[in-house]
């Protein structure tokens, strides 16, 4: 693990520390403790990490509720092993946020497990004094090839 990514980390799970903070800080530690949950298949705090109305739409072209993406990690039908983010700008409204930026992610769908680098954007909107993601489109970089 480098630097880079162990502070990333750590800056992600401080993000209780930054609640009640509008700042581009917090909007990242909002994007990486998202990240960071989903890689430990943690559904409480994905729960409180996206917005209900959430719009969670992938590089495969599927968009899903909240419910329907909650369930699929909690179910393991989708299984994040790692997750590489970066972020690569963030542009701050009045009570909302958008983040982009790129990602590695190695993930287990349906038993499949694929390695892939993304390009996402991420709507965050400023809800019961914290960042909610409402939110969320990749579009696939380049193809990898599958791990055994």
């Amino acid at each position: 693990m480098t630097r880079t990514w162990v502070a990333l980390v750590a800056l992600a799970l401080a993000s209780p520390l930054l609640a009640g903070s509008r700042d581009e800080a917090s909007v990242r530690a909002s994007v990486l403790a998202r990240f960071d949950a989903a890689v430990h298949n943690d559904v409480a705090r994905l729960d409180g990490l996206l917005a209900d109305d959430l719009d969670y739409c992938t590089f495969r072209g599927d968009c899903l509720t909240k419910a329907q993406y909650l369930g699929d990690v909690k179910s393991g039908r989708v299984r994040y092993v790692s997750g590489e983010p970066s972020i690569s700008k963030v542009k701050l409204f009045a009570d909302s946020a958008v983040a982009t930026g790129v990602a590695t992610v190695t993930v287990v769908r349906d038993g499949v497990q694929q390695t892939i680098r993304i390009s996402w954007a991420a709507v965050l909107a400023w809800r019961d004094a914290r960042w909610q993601m409402t939110t969320w489109t990749s579009t696939l970089l380049e193809a990898q090839p599958k791990s055994a």
